[in-house]
């Protein structure tokens, strides 16, 4: 498991993070948006985090704990007004009945995506990976329903932009 994906399941449950954004260059920062961090200091909201770090169910190691450059505490307000919303390109309808998602971002972004996808009922996904020979950071996965209960691309398209930090471009 990457250092990045195991610092998002340490702060995710604890903190009740509603995004968490993380990138990996050369040291881990990014930051995690939350309404805990509220009514709280800039202290206080990076001590929380240090705690919460320090005590995960799958602790990190000392070297691990050195990787971490920053990871900053934003409440969801403050996160609406210096940060913008994932946006998903193109959604695609794939012959064998299962959609694939392109979207700008690194892959916190396209985990964060592929959850509110896997939210739905009966839906699976793939596992997130970079557009090859795409210019910036472009991530692509597959999503796919049941024979009983299919995700089409409108139901993906509505479940996607029902939550405040995705953004589905209107040519997808």
């Amino acid at each position: 498991m990457e250092l990045k994906d195991k610092i998002i399941i340490a702060l995710q449950n604890p903190l009740g993070a509603e995004y968490i954004r993380l990138d990996d260059d050369d040291g881990v920062s990014g930051f995690v948006v939350s309404s805990q961090f509220e009514k709280m200091s800039t202290l206080d909201r990076q001590k929380l985090i240090d705690d919460t770090l320090r005590n995960a169910a799958d602790p990190l190691s000392e070297e691990e704990q050195r990787q971490i450059l920053m990871v900053a505490a934003l409440t969801p307000l403050e996160y609406e007004s210096v940060g913008a919303q994932i946006r998903v390109h193109r959604i695609r309808e794939l012959d064998d009945g299962s959609l694939e998602v392109l979207l700008r971002g690194g892959h916190s972004d396209a985990l964060y995506v592929r959850g509110a996808l896997n939210n739905q009922k009966n839906v699976t996904t793939t596992e997130p990976e970079q557009s090859p020979g795409a210019i910036g950071i472009l991530m692509t996965f597959r999503a796919k329903g049941t024979d009983a209960n299919p995700l089409t691309k409108a139901k993906a398209i509505g479940a996607l932009e029902a939550d405040q930090y995705i953004e589905v471009m209107q040519n997808a």
